[in-house]
């Protein structure tokens, strides 16, 4: 029995050793000059900054490394291309690489961030990440990614370039740094039913910088504007003026046939228009509206809005019974990612309300 205790107290006395071997240690400091002659400090230049850094482990000749290039250089572009919260450095993992190597390698994948070769101190600041110490080293590329803290995430990596991309995103954000906002692009256009330009739509995209543009007069928008890279956001637009704009008596006379079944609106865009009080059905209530704008006796509407902007992509599930979907469905929902540094156009199709053959302009 007392061996055995003794045992136990020797085991107990272990463990904390045995858990603290498991714990990867800190990275450590490198000092490197990269391909453009700059003399780089891990700890000074960006750590301690607290910025969080990320190393590609490469070689100049390596296939695999020129395929991926572009997803890296967009990823490298959303997070501030040095400018933000992160830094990305490529090191050489070959002592036959020179930082003319790595330079030329650079003009060839149009690289824009900095590396460095066996010259420039590249190799050696590999060895802590080739020889085990925080994980095997299957070749190259491999990414590691170190938090100010000088915490270490070694190899992230997905079954895909977009993958291992996504397994990159998810280790920087786990450091704690803020992805900075930077520049997209935003175009598209908005149209009536008859594809005919609709100018001043107000388009605005809350926590972007600027935050909001006007569609010109033939209903197009190119807007430039700071967003969050692979964050969710959300197109909101408006236009609420002049209620009575193509509002006419033909538009009442439309709306009477359209209920005594002579001649049914054919198009779900037809019966949104005709439903100028939003109560989701077409109606005499209807009709009254647009004879009290027309008569001047309201100057506006006063269940709804003058124009009605919807996703021109949208596809009714219900074209005869449109309501439910446009006022609170998908028909009407503009969400978006920015992942590009263009997000893809917006089609966007706009209902003057009261207006059912499409007059107003």
């Amino acid at each position: 029995m007392k061996y055995f205790f003794t045992l136990l107290m020797l085991i107990c006395s272990l463990l904390p050793a045995m858990a603290q071997s498991d714990t990867p240690p800190p990275a450590p400091d490198f000092t490197i000059t990269t391909s453009d002659g700059v003399q780089r400090r891990l700890y000074a230049d960006y750590l301690d900054q607290g910025k969080a850094v990320v190393l590609q482990l490469f070689f100049t000749t390596c296939p695999i490394c020129v395929e991926m290039a572009p997803f890296l250089e967009t990823f490298y572009y959303e997070w501030g291309s040095g400018q933000g919260s992160a830094e990305f450095i490529s090191l050489s993992v070959r002592a036959n690489d020179s930082n003319a190597d790595v330079e030329r390698y650079k003009a060839r994948v149009n690289g824009t961030f900095p590396g460095a070769g066996n010259d420039g101190g590249g190799l050696a600041a590999t060895q802590p990440y080739t020889n085990g110490t925080y994980g095997v080293f299957l070749g190259s590329p491999t990414f590691v990614v170190i938090a100010p803290d000088r915490t270490v995430t070694y190899n992230p990596k997905g079954s895909s370039f977009a993958a291992t991309i996504d397994s990159l995103e998810r280790a920087l954000r786990s450091t704690g740094v803020a992805k900075p906002a930077v520049f997209f692009t935003l175009t598209g256009k908005v149209q009536n039913p008859d594809s005919i330009g609709i100018g001043k739509v107000h388009l605005k995209v809350r926590n972007a910088d600027p935050d909001s543009t006007y569609s010109d007069s033939t209903g197009a928008f190119e807007w430039t504007t700071k967003l969050v890279a692979r964050d969710r956001y959300r197109l909101q637009l408006e236009r609420n003026d002049d209620h009575a704009n193509g509002l006419s008596s033909f538009d009442i006379i439309r709306i009477q046939r359209h209920l005594l079944g002579v001649e049914p609106f054919t198009n779900p865009y037809e019966l949104l228009a005709a439903d100028v009080d939003r109560s989701g059905a077409v109606s005499l209530i209807d009709i009254l509206q647009i004879r009290r704008l027309l008569l001047r006796i309201d100057t506006e509407l006063s269940k709804n809005k003058s124009w009605l902007l919807l996703n021109g992509d949208y596809q009714f599930n219900d074209p005869t019974n449109p309501f439910f979907e446009a006022y609170t469905g998908e028909a009407a929902s503009f969400g978006f990612r920015s992942v590009d540094k263009t997000v893809a156009p917006f089609s966007i199709i706009a209902i003057k309300i009261g207006d059912v053959n499409f007059s107003a302009r």
